[in-house]
């Protein structure tokens, strides 16, 4: 079985995805990873005010739902960053959905602008 981060054909790694819909509908706070979600450029401010305050979306289950249908619609990099967003904040889903061991700290989608300012330490100056 192919390892889920290994997908580069967007539609394959969504459909491999969509197995685990259940699951992660069921587990994840979206208010917990859209902000993350939003610094990958992923969501927009718009997609996160819809998932978040849309008054129709009155459940968690269907705030995830929606969070990913809109993310399904980015593609690849909507994709890699969902499974960041996992390995960051749900390391056990993470693992579930991958079959991988969580080994991420930071964004790889966002972490080269990061190390640039910061360094790779984390201990440089931010700049703009």
């Amino acid at each position: 079985m192919q390892a889920m981060s290994d997908y580069e054909n967007e539609d394959a790694c969504w459909s491999a995805l969509e197995g685990f819909r259940v699951k992660l509908i069921s587990a994840i706070d979206p208010a917990r990873v859209t902000p993350y979600l939003r610094q990958c450029n992923v969501l927009s401010p718009d997609d996160e005010e819809q998932v978040l305050s849309d008054p129709s979306l009155v459940t968690r289950k269907r705030k995830v739902g929606v969070l990913l249908d809109i993310l399904q619609r980015t593609g690849h990099k909507g994709y890699v960053a969902f499974l960041e967003s996992l390995e960051l904040y749900y390391p056990q889903l993470y693992r579930k959905v991958t079959g991988k061991e969580p080994t991420r700290v930071f964004s790889v989608i966002i972490g080269e602008r990061w190390v640039q300012a910061w360094g790779p330490e984390g201990q440089g100056n931010l700049v703009p």
